[in-house]
């Protein structure tokens, strides 16, 4: 190709990419659209309870398996002062536990098990909101990691949106995660909600709340 034609190729596509920056128009690179809620969104839905887990059931029947930390107290020697001193600074600030006792922990899981009676899912551009009927909306910024701090920690939360399904997954370290799955099938069109808890010395937790559409 002779090289006056190479110089016009070049000087054509620098112009066509200049006009397309200057005109705002997307070009072939462009970020991936945000995935649309489709069915998920579209109508609002309605626990079944017939077909759904019984959470507290589930949740006692885990807690069977879940063995306490024994708490050791630390031995002092008559005339060991350093030792004395750090036994008395341990019993000042209670005792260390790796592990909640189990109140503790019935309490948390119910409270993260507690079974919605309605849902209605809307998305805000990347934003997926489920309302659950019980205060505010719960917002998650699809497909970015960021961190949140509760009662458990610090826990690194993605959302995901893949047609009609959205995922949720929260993991904290050390055995401890909470995923949400939520999915409409399409040969029933319901809305299969399964929870699904880790807790180290705990058996995984799978609670399963299907949903119909609402009236």
């Amino acid at each position: 190709m002779p090289r006056y034609a190479v110089r016009m190729k070049l000087r054509t596509v620098t112009w066509l990419l200049t006009s397309a920056l200057g005109l705002g128009l997307p070009l072939v690179a462009a970020q991936a659209a945000t995935p649309a809620c489709t069915r998920l969104c579209a109508v609002a839905w309605q626990l079944d309870p017939s077909t759904s887990s019984d959470a507290d059931e589930a949740l006692e029947d885990a807690l069977d398996e879940y063995k306490e930390e024994k708490i050791r107290i630390r031995s002092t020697r008559s005339g060991d002062y350093s030792s004395m001193a750090n036994a008395e600074m341990d019993e000042s600030l209670g005792p260390l536990r790796r592990r909640p006792p189990r109140d503790e922990l019935r309490e948390e899981l119910k409270r993260r098990l507690a079974i919605p009676t309605s849902l209605h899912i809307s998305q805000d551009g990347k934003e997926l909101r489920v309302n659950e009927g019980r205060g505010s909306p719960r917002r998650f910024d699809l497909d970015e990691s960021y961190s949140r701090v509760d009662s458990l920690g610090t826990a690194e939360v993605k959302a995901k949106l893949a047609g009609n399904t959205f995922t949720i997954t929260e993991k904290y370290g050390k055995g401890r995660s909470n995923r949400e799955d939520y999915v409409v099938e399409a040969k029933t069109d319901r809305l299969v909600v399964t929870r699904t808890l880790s807790r180290p010395a705990l058996p995984e937790l799978i609670v399963r709340s299907v949903y119909k559409p609402a009236p």
